[in-house]
């Protein structure tokens, strides 16, 4: 008898065989309108749905003291230049002679605090956030950088505004000034940190003033939205900057994406999914990525005019919600199902819940076990219900190889030690085989 085990056959009987005791996915569809109008904040718990007009805004900001993210809204026209002939000393002055060939400035689509206006930090002086200095002693960020934004309104046409941060308070108030090139308007106005309490970022439109466009940061999980992104070209070529219709996550909040296990194997395995997926260096670790979803789950087909979806993708979010001092922390899987393109601007989806299970069923349902501790580094206990006979117990590594072997196994008294404490990190499954039924339990080595 060969002891090498095939890593499909494993993953087949593996990962719980018990598929018709996880839980029944929620579906679901998210509408942003025809040619994706409105941004959707959705909420991974409830299902609820939040629309604003992607148009709502032209610039954020943080509303995290410690941070001095300022964001642009490329989607609402709003293109960024960087002044290259002096700083903010010269707003009355400023020369627009060549302006289309300085420096174009996008939003990180990776990082949440780096927005357009966070692009130009000084490596060599610790103090620089690229569009102000850091006063150490005040606790301010002093704004030292000159803007041209370049916002093209439909109906309207192009406008042209010189724009300066002026000074963001320790308190969070962010203070500035922008004026048309053609001096019919010339403002200085603040976004107060107060009028957007429970809120990621404070909202600006250079027609209105300060806008809610974002619900309350407990009431959602993920942004449903357009933004810019590096994107080859049809024809390939170097990759330039193009408007994308993608899912963002909420600051704070951490996301893994795991292509190399279906939705029921997860599905059947959320504590060990769980915790496959906090472990560090991992290809599903949990990441801060703020399009770690993003938009590349869909590809158009042109020669058959339609979308194709990577239905075997799956998603795992971190959903937290702070109810005081306490931290609410949920795990929800999500995958997406189909999509209509700017038409509808939909979207479908299924989520659920990861929740720990008691316990994992046999093949044949004829006995039930668990592992604990998962993760463990030096013992485990196999706890099992309802075997009555000596049993195969195995410990198999992901490629597939025969690690550990034990036929002689008596669960007489309901569980069995074994130790682990010489293997290397990573993950491993753990088989407990009887006459008539198999059972397969993944487990992770710290």
């Amino acid at each position: 008898m060969k002891n090498i085990v095939r890593l499909s056959t494993i993953l087949c009987s593996a990962f719980f065989s018990a598929q018709l005791f996880a839980q029944t996915p929620i579906k679901d569809t998210v509408s942003m309108g025809s040619g994706y109008a409105n941004a959707v904040y959705y909420n991974l718990r409830t299902g609820a749905k939040s629309q604003s007009a992607i148009s709502t805004w032209h610039m954020s900001h943080t509303t995290v003291s410690r941070d001095n993210c300022i964001r642009l809204n490329h989607l609402n026209g709003v293109d960024v230049y960087a002044y290259p002939k002096g700083s903010n000393k010269d707003f009355s002055t400023m020369d627009t002679a060549g302006w289309s060939s300085w420096k174009h400035l996008y939003n990180d689509i990776h990082t949440h605090e780096l927005g357009a206006l966070n692009q130009s930090t000084n490596a060599k002086n610790p103090m620089d956030f690229s569009w102000g200095i850091y006063n150490s002693t005040t606790h301010e960020i002093e704004g030292d950088s000159l803007y041209l934004f370049v916002i093209n309104t439909p109906s309207v046409g192009k406008s042209y505004l010189k724009f300066m941060p002026i000074l963001q308070t320790a308190t969070g108030d962010l203070i500035f000034r922008f004026a048309r090139l053609d001096g019919s308007i010339d403002k200085t106005d603040t976004l107060l940190q107060s009028s957007f309490t429970g809120k990621s970022y404070k909202y600006y439109n250079f027609t209105k003033g300060a806008v809610q466009p974002e619900p309350i940061r407990e009431n959602w999980d993920l942004l449903f939205t357009r933004y810019m992104a590096p994107t080859t070209p049809p024809g390939g070529g170097p990759k330039v900057m193009y408007p994308t219709m993608g899912v963002e996550s909420k600051r704070g909040e951490r996301v893994s994406k795991i292509t190399n296990y279906t939705w029921d194997v997860i599905a059947t395995n959320p504590p060990q999914s769980i915790a496959g997926i906090k472990m560090t260096g991992t290809p599903g670790e949990l990441s801060k990525d703020l399009t770690k979803i993003g938009g590349d789950w869909k590809a158009y087909d042109g020669a058959a005019m339609t979308w194709n979806i990577s239905t075997d993708w799956n998603y795992i979010v971190e959903t937290i919600r702070i109810q005081g001092t306490t931290k609410d922390t949920a795990f929800w899987m999500l995958a997406f199902t189909g999509f209509s393109g700017s038409a509808k601007g939909e979207t479908q989806l299924k989520r659920m819940e990861l929740k720990t299970s008691t316990a994992a069923v046999s093949q044949s349902k004829q006995f039930s076990a668990k592992l604990f501790p998962n993760p463990s580094s030096d013992n485990i206990l196999i706890m099992a219900n309802g075997i009555s006979e000596k049993a195969i117990v195995q410990i198999i590594g992901m490629d597939g190889r025969l690690i550990h072997s034990n036929s002689n196994c008596e669960f007489s008294q309901g569980a069995v030690q074994l130790s682990v404490q010489d293997l290397p990190r990573g993950i491993y499954f753990v088989t407990i085989q009887t006459n008539n039924d198999k059972l397969s339990l993944p487990f992770i080595k710290q």
